[in-house]
């Protein structure tokens, strides 16, 4: 009895009752952001948390300029690359890196750890750094009140990551080697069974290579795909157009005039009709 009575005295019996206390749902001050974005053939993630400013100066007062900072609030920014990258002509193999940076008023360090585990940068460890990487931050005509991280001026392999906040925004430039990619899935899929005729021919139409394999993988589609030979066409023609084969394209491009009249989707059979009087056009062909 003796022992609980200097429990009492000493508030450690009350503990329990303050964990029985009702849990209130209270705005995050930093609420945590997840942002997920198609990047060349996959992506990139971003996981963290946007303080504001609340009247406050961001950068040489909250966030010490010269400081490994955790590039946001709580704990760490993290940053997935669902690739391989180059920042600053480094290769980043894919995965998951804590995002840190070190602000300063004329150049900032972005850095790429591999500790992901940490809370903010108390335990950051220099050893695991993956990427270090110097920017020059520019001046904004407006404060941005919340802090962002977002991903910019997309391009198939090319990005940048850029941070705003307050009158401050730097930016971080990936590149990425999708045609690399998307070269060896063609190639390894062309020796299968289910060869992605259309994709692949798509792919180098897009991308200005040579377009005679592309035509012949058109013929190949055309052939196992009776009730879509129209769309197989449609493309056919456009390849030969973009050859310069205008006579061939012509040809292909009343194919698939012919063959659309069969499509009962009306929607669709309008579409495609529209199409190849394009192509038609295109080529000098006049109604």
């Amino acid at each position: 009895m003796k022992y609980v009575l200097q429990l009492l005295a000493a508030g450690l019996l009350l503990a329990p009752a303050a964990h029985a206390q009702t849990k209130l749902s209270i705005p995050p001050l930093s609420p945590t952001t997840r942002i997920h974005q198609n990047f060349s053939t996959s992506y990139i993630d971003l996981t963290y948390s946007r303080p504001s400013l609340r009247g406050r100066v961001a950068f040489g007062n909250l966030v010490p300029n010269g400081t490994v900072w955790r590039t946001g609030a709580n704990t760490i920014t993290k940053v997935r690359f669902g690739e391989e990258v180059k920042i600053g002509g480094q290769t980043v193999p894919a995965g998951a890196y804590a995002l840190l940076t070190i602000p300063d008023a004329k150049e900032w360090t972005f850095i790429l750890n591999r500790d992901t585990a940490q809370w903010g940068s108390y335990e950051y460890k220099q050893a695991l750094d993956v990427l270090r990487l110097k920017a020059r931050p520019t001046k904004l005509a407006a404060p941005v009140e919340t802090m962002s991280l977002t991903v910019e001026n997309l391009k198939p392999n090319a990005a940048d990551l850029v941070l705003s906040w307050d009158r401050t925004q730097v930016a971080l430039p990936l590149t990425a080697d999708p045609d690399r990619i998307v070269m060896g899935q063609i190639e390894q899929a062309m020796k299968g069974e289910k060869k992605p005729y259309v994709q692949a021919a798509q792919y180098y139409y897009n991308t200005g290579k040579d377009l005679t394999p592309a035509i012949g993988w058109f013929d190949e589609f055309i052939k196992s795909n009776a009730d879509a030979g129209y769309y197989g066409y449609y493309w056919k023609a456009k390849l030969l157009q973009k050859q310069g084969k205008n006579a061939e394209a012509i040809v292909a491009a009343r194919k698939s005039l012919e063959l659309v009249q069969a499509d009962k989707n009306e929607i669709s059979k309008a579409e495609y009709i529209h199409l190849n009087e394009e192509v038609l056009a295109a080529a000098g062909v006049k109604k």
